[in-house]
């Protein structure tokens, strides 16, 4: 984060209360913590996984800090949860793609109607910005995952488009090295088993980015949303035997899980029509917006 971006977001942050769905997860307690390095408010953290909470409250002993215990299923939690808030960032996802498959209505409930709950809120509470978090498994979904996340990201781009007051955006990223649960902390459980390494396909890729590389972009992002665009930073794509091959040379191909592809895009070739690519990123703008521009 360059000098300029950190006085852009004092002074975005300054006195504001924020609120994080899903912060006591990988990604969202390295966003909470990042967020308390800014002159906010407070930082409230909505959860359902007690024993996080609890670890993330020891971790970071700071009296801005609200822990909430409570599920985005839960319409009244929600809204409480966001009583006078400024700022909302959206992480509470079910996000493992073989649990997902296992359990659809799980997890279309969570990832598909709990963010219905967040933007129902929105439009009761009106704060200023709502980014909504997502993942390249979105462009093109094969996966049930990718699927409800895609319709995460057609709910947050009708909010920006359509709800008065509130500055909504999504931000679509790949898969995060440090994130629990990642194919790293697999392969390393694996060799300390000494086991051979879970390969699915020798031949797939995948786009890798570091989490605080995603904290950065999220931040950034957050800054530049204004009416339901999506926004996604430039990765590098990975081949996954050679990646596994730096860690070590045994392995067993496994194959792939269903709806798994082989290679995982960004963005399909009809956002591209909607986007504006930049050095760093690309910039999809809203489908409903471009009509209504066309209309007026």
């Amino acid at each position: 984060m360059d000098k300029i971006q950190k006085r852009a977001l004092t002074k975005e942050l300054k006195n504001k209360s924020v609120l994080v769905t899903g912060g006591a997860g990988s990604i969202g307690s390295v966003l909470v913590e990042t967020l308390l390095e800014f002159p906010v408010q407070s930082v409230r953290v909505l959860d359902i996984d007690e024993y996080a909470l609890a670890k993330l409250g020891k971790k970071l002993k700071d009296s801005r800090l609200r822990i909430l215990l409570g599920s985005i299923l839960d319409q009244d939690r929600v809204d409480m949860a966001a009583d006078g808030i400024d700022i909302v960032f959206h992480l509470a996802a079910i996000k493992n793609i073989e649990i997902s498959e296992f359990n659809p209505i799980e997890t279309i409930d969570t990832n598909v109607n709990g963010t219905a709950n967040i933007i129902k809120m929105l439009i009761k509470k009106r704060p200023s910005k709502f980014i909504n978090i997502s993942t390249d498994k979105a462009a093109d979904a094969s996966t049930l995952y990718g699927n409800t996340k895609q319709l995460g990201e057609r709910l947050a781009s009708w909010a920006g488009v359509h709800i008065k007051g509130t500055k909504s955006a999504t931000v679509r990223f790949g898969n995060v090295i440090e994130s629990r649960g990642n194919v790293f902390e697999v392969w390393n459980e694996e060799k300390k088993n000494n086991k051979p390494l879970s390969i699915t396909e020798p031949s797939m890729k995948r786009y890798f980015i570091h989490s605080d590389e995603v904290i950065d972009f999220i931040l950034k992002c957050l800054l530049m949303a204004k009416a339901g665009e999506v926004f996604i930073p430039k990765m590098q794509s990975f081949n996954i035997k050679k990646l596994a091959d730096d860690i070590s040379k045994s392995q067993k191909v496994i194959g792939l899980r269903r709806g798994e592809k082989l290679e995982e895009i960004l963005l399909n070739n009809e956002e591209k029509s909607r986007a504006v690519e930049k050095s760093n990123m690309w910039i999809i703008k809203p489908y409903e917006k471009i009509v209504k521009n066309k209309m007026d």
